[in-house]
């Protein structure tokens, strides 16, 4: 487990710090509230005037250095968008996608979370990234597989070269569900006979071994985004608020 440290600057970008070490040429974080009197909420629907939020987004086009930035309405499910070729500048906005992956340099990919997992993956020789939302139901259709496979599938992209992280998001202790959801996310497991906590990112770490990445290459955030110390925003706490998992190849 890690823990990100608080961000500064004008962008609250919580980054994965072994990463930032590791790989010079990676943007990744997780973005948090901000400043409470102007919340950085980036939510694409949720009351945030048009203005504030394209501002922002531009914010963090300037502050990371890429070029564009695509999001797309999630669902959570299991579908993954490819984006291998150019792209105009500014913010791409598709439909009906939780992850995504690239191999191109400028192109920041964004999922939004408020207690789901954003899931970061990289493979350290092909720099091939993908990113993912990944809450329960999106678990439980193999998101983290599909995208392990997508990058660990494209030419020359051994499994020892793929690193994953599970940003910010609600903990095992805070995150209560129903039988039906344990036996949806661990299914060879015995489900409990009421509502009890699920630790998803046990799960999607588990999940991500089990197709080739390595277990010590995988890393989990310390951060609950319900019980931690703030910075974040939570579904489960009332929020309507969202955060962005964010991924990109500098330039």
């Amino acid at each position: 487990m890690v823990a990100e440290p608080p961000p500064v600057g004008e962008v609250p970008l919580w980054v994965q710090p072994e990463w930032e070490k590791r790989f010079p040429w990676l943007i990744q974080g997780t973005t948090g509230e901000g400043d409470p009197a102007d919340p950085f909420d980036l939510g694409a629907y949720g009351a945030v005037p048009t203005g504030d939020l394209m501002g922002r987004w531009r914010s963090m086009l300037q502050a990371t250095g890429m070029r564009t930035v695509v999001h797309a309405r999630q669902v959570h499910e299991a579908e993954v968008a490819e984006w291998m070729e150019p792209l105009p500048s500014g913010l791409i906005h598709v439909d009906s996608f939780d992850a995504h992956v690239t191999d191109r340099e400028g192109l920041l990919l964004a999922v939004s979370v408020a207690d789901c997992v954003p899931v970061f993956l990289v493979s350290e020789t092909s720099r091939i990234i993908g990113v993912a939302h990944a809450g329960w139901r999106g678990v439980a259709a193999g998101i983290v597989e599909r995208l392990v496979r997508r990058i660990g599938a494209a030419e020359g992209v051994p499994r020892q070269s793929l690193w994953l992280h599970c940003g910010p998001a609600i903990c095992g202790i805070c995150y209560e569900v129903g039988p039906e959801v344990h036996e949806s996310v661990n299914p060879n497991a015995e489900p409990p006979s009421r509502p009890t906590p699920i630790d998803i990112r046990r799960s999607i770490a588990e999940r991500a071994a089990e197709v080739g990445v390595a277990p010590h290459q995988i890393t989990v955030s310390r951060h609950c985004t319900r019980c931690g110390p703030g910075g974040f925003f939570s579904h489960r706490a009332g929020s309507p608020k969202r955060q962005m998992g964010v991924l990109g190849r500098r330039s």
